[in-house]
């Protein structure tokens, strides 16, 4: 069903659209009267008629149906009928006088919200008026909670991330196919069961340990585990979980979103063992080495420069300092500092190698500078080089 009633709701959600249908035209005036009278938001539209009425459900986003039971060649059932099989869910109120309890049931049967017998007196307004509203408010909850529903299962199922829901016991009720691509299960495989076919049997205890702090501290937490794919190949997962619960504080469900990180993690290592295995290289040196980024940022320095340059502190924190501020508080020990500094930015810009330029420093003594250009992964950087020139004689 594609028409505005299709469930869509009144265009305005401050309004109650609501479509009358009785037989008798004097009965639909009043109705409508005392509807807008006892609730502002309501408004009222009337057809005596049945095709009329599916006319205006196709015409106009229509909230609640109310319908008389008897009327010529029809009766308020057929109409409900006529309607759900439109597939419009929107509440129908039988507002009739013709009573019974038979009628009644046979309305709840076919699906009606609810029935309501008319009487005499201007009560029976304020009945169906409250019926009406409380009738729209909970499908407009239904529908609004079904959305949201529908929203998080698409986002997901759309996810990168593999996600794996599990209920208040622990329980899977949830496998993405991100989740299933990187563990290799079929959700099918998973669902009702608990972590224990992708977790290795040495992590139970910490797994088991995790679950029980998530379920009584309602947080969340981040992890790296290693995990088994189900065809035994070991993984490394970065985890992220959190706790879902109610408006009284209750755990309804734990969602689980992580990825593979077992490459990173093996590259992470690779670059501290290279890392470490420059470091140790550098220090053993006989010349001062600065290494530095295309953001003219350090990235090491050994402790070599250090003692050239009578600089204080640890060269491994030197890590990540400006270059050019650097350059300023190192240019203190050359006989022309404003001319070293000038000379540092000169071979940045033009980026082409220098080998053996003497600088002379104030205490009469001489460096004797190399530079290279290096590409780096993430850009252009600088090496610098400085060793002491033998002393004449």
């Amino acid at each position: 069903m594609s028409g505005p009633s299709a469930d869509s709701g009144a265009a305005d959600a401050s309004t109650v659209s609501v479509l009358h249908v009785d037989d008798d035209p004097a009965y639909l005036d009043l109705t409508a009267t005392y509807l807008e009278r006892i609730d502002e938001s309501f408004e009222v539209t009337s057809e005596t008629d049945v095709d009329d009425a599916l006319a205006a459900l196709d015409a106009e986003p229509i909230d609640c149906v109310v319908s008389d039971y008897d009327m010529p060649g029809t009766n308020g059932l057929t109409l409900l009928q006529r309607v759900r099989d439109r597939e419009i869910e929107i509440p129908f109120i039988l507002f009739t006088g013709k009573g019974s309890e038979e009628i009644a049931s046979e309305a709840i049967s076919a699906g009606a919200t609810d029935y309501i017998q008319k009487r005499g007196g201007n009560d029976q307004y304020e009945v169906l008026a409250n019926r009406v509203r409380n009738a729209v408010d909970q499908h407009r909850s239904r529908v609004a909670l079904a959305e949201s529903e529908e929203r998080l299962s698409r986002f997901i199922d759309q996810s990168p991330l593999g996600t794996i829901e599990f209920d208040d016991a622990y329980r899977i009720v949830r496998v993405n196919p991100a989740a299933e691509e990187i563990l290799g299960y079929d959700e099918s495989e998973l669902l009702g069961g608990t972590w224990i076919p992708f977790v290795p049997e040495s992590a139970y205890r910490h797994v088991a340990a995790l679950e029980r702090d998530l379920l009584s501290d309602k947080g969340g937490y981040q992890s790296v585990n290693e995990n088994v794919r189900s065809d035994g190949e070991r993984i490394r997962c970065a985890w992220h979980n959190q706790v879902v619960t109610d408006a009284d504080g209750s755990v309804i469900g734990v969602f689980s979103q992580f990825e593979d990180v077992t490459d990173a993690e093996a590259r992470k290592r690779e670059i501290e063992r290279t890392n470490a295995v420059l470091s140790s290289a550098l220090d053993a040196l006989p010349v001062g080495m600065l290494v530095e980024d295309s953001d003219r940022q350090v990235i090491q320095v050994n402790e070599r420069l250090y003692d050239q340059f009578d600089v204080d502190g640890d060269p491994e924190t030197a890590a990540g300092r400006d270059c050019r501020e650097l350059a300023v508080e190192l240019s203190e020990k050359f006989a022309d500092p404003e001319a070293f500094v000038e000379r540092i930015e000169a071979i940045v810009e033009k980026r082409r190698p220098v080998d053996g330029e003497r600088l002379a420093l104030a205490n009469g003594e001489t460096l004797i500078l190399t530079y290279r250009p290096i590409d780096l992964p993430d850009g252009d950087g600088h090496l610098w080089a400085y060793r002491q020139a033998p002393r004449a004689g």
